[in-house]
Parts: C-alpha cells; structure tokens; sequence
C-alpha cells in the first residue's frame, strides 16, 4: 500500500506553478521500497504542459522530471511518483 503526505497550503491564491511546488515540495512518497521526500528542483509551464524536476531530498544528483499535461490530477502525479525508480546512473522522465 502506498501512502503520501504533502503538506497544506491555501490553494486559492496561488498560481497554477505556486500550487504544485506547494503540493510536492516535500511530499514523503512511500511505495514498497520505502520511503522519500520531494525536492522541487524547477518547474517549467509550457503550452499544453507543466516540467516538474525533482529529486530526492536525501539524494540531489537523483532527480526524476515529469512533463505534466495541463489536465493531470494531482492523484495521477502521486501514483506516478510511486512507480519511480531512481537510479543513481540517470535522470527519468515521466509523462503523466
């Protein structure tokens, strides 16, 4: 089972990049592997997509981006999340 924590911001003053980094910067992400913590390196909207660039809090040179179509749930990120797989060797893309 898999379980997220993302800490609470008000949401309806922020701005579409604003509500992202408030939502997982700092998520702890727990799959069958373990745990880890987001660490929001960069975000990037672009036309019909939102660029997330993150690593683990603890790892910095393991980072993961996701190019995000404007209509993407917060909940298809999270599960997105679950499924990642760093690897000390690259960096991954996820299209969610």
């Amino acid at each position: 089972m898999s379980v997220v924590h993302a800490p609470s911001a008000d949401r309806s003053a922020l701005s579409e990049v604003d509500r992202l980094f408030a939502t997982f910067d700092g998520m702890v992400v727990s799959n069958g592997l373990g745990e880890w913590s987001s660490r929001i390196q960069g975000i990037y909207a672009d036309g019909p997509y939102v660029w997330v660039q993150l690593s683990r809090d603890d790892q910095d040179m393991e980072s993961v981006i996701l190019r995000l179509s404007r209509p993407t749930t917060a909940t298809d990120i999270v599960r997105a999340l679950e499924a990642v797989r760093f690897d000390a060797d690259s960096q991954v893309v996820v299209r969610v």
